[in-house]
């Protein structure tokens, strides 16, 4: 095969199957989920802190609602997005 991108001939269906058992890609896939749930947590409990400080709240009552609620949407989006992982394998 040539330097460029390859043509539908040239990468064949076992080629295919080939990078989509790699291990790396997997592992690639799963760590930005994890990265994913980070960001999404971190910045909700940032922004609440954010907003807590704002309002002059003395407890940080802005602080952990929003972040639970960060937390809630960091989950749904894991069970999301595994649960297309798992269609996606199941149709091959």
């Amino acid at each position: 095969m040539s330097d460029e991108k390859p043509t539908e001939e040239e990468f064949s269906k076992e080629d295919q199957e080939n990078f989509e058992k790699n291990g790396l890609r997997q592992y690639g896939v799963y760590s930005a989920i994890v990265f994913q749930m980070l960001a999404t947590m971190g910045l909700a409990f940032w922004g609440g802190k954010k907003i807590n400080d704002h309002f002059e709240i003395e407890r940080n009552l802005l602080t952990i609602g929003i972040g639970f609620l960060g937390m809630g949407l960091a989950f749904y989006n894991l069970l999301h997005q595994l649960k297309n992982i798992q269609n996606n394998e199941n149709k091959k």
